[in-house]
């Protein structure tokens, strides 16, 4: 399973990447960063495929984490 964090420029587009993963039946959740302003996404399955159907899309976003596990 891979797991991976997006930062997303705005909380518009943190929204509309999670109701596109949504409707492609790819986990997420929306949360505010830690530190400074702004949002991220956590993708909790396929990673490659969400960053390849945001690309698609032309939904911007900056890949800060990207983790993966047996």
């Amino acid at each position: 399973m891979n797991k991976c964090t997006l930062e997303m420029p705005s909380y518009t587009y943190a929204q509309k990447a999670e109701r596109l993963l949504r409707s492609k039946s790819i986990p997420s959740e929306i949360k505010r960063r830690n530190s400074g302003c702004g949002y991220i996404l956590n993708i909790h399955t396929d990673c490659r495929a969400a960053t390849h159907i945001l690309d698609k899309y032309g939904i911007p976003y900056v890949l800060r984490e990207n983790s993966s596990s047996p």
